[in-house]
């Protein structure tokens, strides 16, 4: 039956079909059965004939072949070690030699009569260009080549199977054991001395380290310390492979690490470099852990190239009480503010309070040098223009300046001052830092990896609630004298404010300090309250928001009509809202804005809405994030958010 379907296919099946319609015919009519029969025994010897002539054909160019290789008729490929195939090009095998017969395992008792049967899901065009196709038939590799000829003007393929089995496993193998090095470091070991007597603080750091030895042996890894928080691990590939797999679950057991039954709140973060030979590994692990602790820490960042991946990063990160490294940080900005000839302050893309409080700040700095200081603010496209419109009547019409105006008073000694954020593309002028020679970074953002680069300062604090205050800190150690008057310190503290969420969200112990010596410099509650009124048709159209949201996944989803006035504000106020509502650990808000779709999120951190922002191209902080899709209708995004969303979880 193999070789009857061999000769015949499908036509098999209508042969035995007519045949079984000849004998129902004869119980009518014999003549007629007799005419039927004839016509399928005609049938049938005429396929079987045009198949005899098909093989003979092309025996008749093997023995072509053979013979100008002088070698004896019909065994040309025969006595080949290299398995050779001609197939047609649907694949049907019309002639295989010993070796391909043993290559794959075909015995006299199992014919083959397609090779697409051996490749299984390998495509056979490719199989047929003759350019060296890498192909895989259970655990062996081939590279095959192809020669076309054509017999009476019918295409035949001769296929040349090479064996690359041994030569791909090591090379596997050598993939598999190529170096790769991880930097590991305790993100916060000075607040375990704080907290716990010498003994048990000892204590405490010897057990993360027989848990950080024995996570990396059970991989076959090796480890080493270098400083009382710092180790370097060495591993192969495979087991990097495999860490990569099972999600670095040293984090989580780090995270709980407990001790005579108190949380010691530590985390650990990991930078990881695994291309190139170990110099290059080491340097891109270095850059990895930079990464993962610019980011809050408590993750792995891992440097592939120029890009990052991330594992992890699920906690908020902890407050650095030690102040020592701001008030550095501040002799150096007045080094550098002195040094310069102007300056120039800019904030993100639709500024809001902190945005364009802590540019307000940076600039009473800047004058208190005597520097020439312009806020760079595009006022058509702003979430703060209450603060602005104050800001200008306090100050003036000069100080505020477009983009436009910003390049034009771009020299060769400008300062340019970039706060709430480090993101070129997310500045309201990103030609102004393409232009400037002299660029400082302020922010509080976790780090993104397009990050502004080749800067004279790059002063970036994570677990800082805001960027104000950070400049609200930098003010104190600027000088002996108090720098900032009475309206910048309402600016600065109503930037505070809304990033805390009225001290809710990231409110620690340097944020009071901060809010505290503001209040003292005249900021005032009421006065900072007022900044922050909306009119009733922003109060009607984020009411409307919110009566529209749905749940998902312990998410607060809601839609919003593009054309709104002062959309990204009434959306952001309705994101907020959403979070009171009980069981929502997350809100997200999508809206229109011209052709394309933004998400607002916001959380109360439990949900790392920046890690959910980050996978559809945007960022920002861990309870406070935004992006923007481009060719994407509202519903697609409803539902890629979802998806999401739902990685997220199963990624916990």
């Amino acid at each position: 039956m193999k070789k009857l379907w061999k000769i015949y296919d499908l036509s098999l099946i209508f042969i035995v079909l007519a045949v079984f319609l000849c004998g129902m015919t004869a119980g009518y009519s014999y003549v007629l059965s007799a005419a039927q029969l004839v016509l399928v025994i005609g049938f049938a010897l005429a396929k079987y004939i045009y198949h005899i002539e098909k093989k003979e054909k092309l025996l008749y160019k093997v023995k072509t072949v053979t013979d100008e290789l002088n070698f004896d008729q019909g065994k040309a490929f025969e006595v080949l070690s290299v398995p050779c195939v001609v197939i047609e090009k649907d694949g049907s095998i019309i002639w295989l030699n010993e070796s391909f017969r043993e290559a794959f395992r075909i015995t006299p008792e199992y014919t083959v009569s397609n090779f697409k049967e051996l490749i299984r899901k390998d495509n056979i065009d490719k199989l047929l260009l003759g350019k060296g196709y890498r192909l895989r038939a259970d655990s062996l590799c081939f590279s095959v080549y192809s020669n076309e000829f054509c017999v009476d003007g019918e295409e035949f393929y001769l296929l040349y199977l090479f064996d690359e089995t041994e030569l791909r496993n090591i090379e596997k193998e050598f993939i598999e054991t190529r170096p790769c090095i991880m930097l590991t470091v305790l993100d916060n070991a000075d607040e375990v001395y704080n907290n716990f007597k010498e003994s048990d603080c000892a204590a405490i750091f010897t057990k993360t380290e027989q848990m950080i030895e024995q996570w990396v042996g059970s991989y076959g890894g090796l480890c080493r310390k270098y400083s009382s928080s710092r180790m370097m691990v060495f591993l192969e590939e495979r087991a990097y492979q495999r860490m990569v797999n099972d999600k670095f679950n040293i984090l989580d057991k780090i995270r709980e690490l407990t001790y005579d039954g108190r949380n010691t709140d530590l985390t650990l973060s990991i930078g990881v470099g695994h291309e190139g030979d170990l110099a290059e590994s080491n340097n891109s692990a270095k850059q990895a852990l930079d990464m993962a602790q610019s980011r809050g820490g408590d993750q792995v960042a891992i440097r592939e190239g120029t890009q990052y991946k991330f594992f992890g990063g699920v906690s908020s990160g902890h407050e650095k009480k030690n102040k020592v490294r701001t008030r550095l940080i501040s002799k150096t900005i007045s080094e550098i503010i002195s040094d310069s000839d102007n300056v120039l302050i800019m904030g993100h893309r639709f500024s809001d309070f902190d945005a364009f409080g802590s540019a307000v700040g940076m600039q009473c700095i800047a004058e208190h040098f005597g520097k020439q200081s312009n806020i760079v603010v595009n006022v058509k496209n702003t979430l703060a223009l209450p603060l602005i419109s104050a800001f200008i009547q306090e100050k003036g019409e000069g100080v505020v300046i477009s983009p436009n105006e910003a390049l034009g008073r771009v020299g060769n000694n400008t300062l340019v001052i970039v706060t709430d954020t480090h993101k070129k593309d997310f500045t309201d002028c990103p030609e102004l830092i393409d232009k400037a020679n002299k660029i400082m970074i302020i922010d509080h953002h976790r780090k993104s990896v397009d990050f502004i680069e080749d800067t004279v300062m790059f002063y970036h604090m994570p677990n800082s609630s805001s960027a104000s205050e950070m400049v609200t800190e930098i003010a104190q150690y600027i000088d002996a004298k108090p720098v900032l008057d009475k309206f910048a310190s309402l600016a600065l503290f109503s930037g505070i404010v809304l990033d805390t969420r009225n001290f809710i969200l990231r409110a620690g112990v340097r944020t009071f300090e901060a809010a505290a010596y503001l209040r003292s410099r005249g900021a005032g509650t009421v006065d900072a309250k007022k900044l922050f009124s909306n009119d009733m048709e922003i109060f009607r159209a984020r009411n409307a928001i919110i009566d529209e949201a749905e749940t998902y996944n312990g998410c607060a989803i809601s839609f919003s009509d593009g054309n709104i006035e002062n959309v990204r504000l009434v959306t952001s106020q309705a994101a907020d809202e959403m979070l009171n509502i009980e069981g929502v650990k997350a809100s997200f808000v999508i809206y229109e804005n011209g052709d394309d779709i933004n998400i607002s999120a916001r959380s109360y951190g439990e949900v790392n809405v920046q890690l959910i922002m980050e996978s559809l191209g945007g960022g920002g902080h861990q309870t406070m994030a935004a992006c923007q899709l481009e060719d994407i209708t509202v519903q697609n995004a409803s539902e890629t958010l979802k998806a999401v969303i739902d990685e997220y979880f199963s990624n916990l």
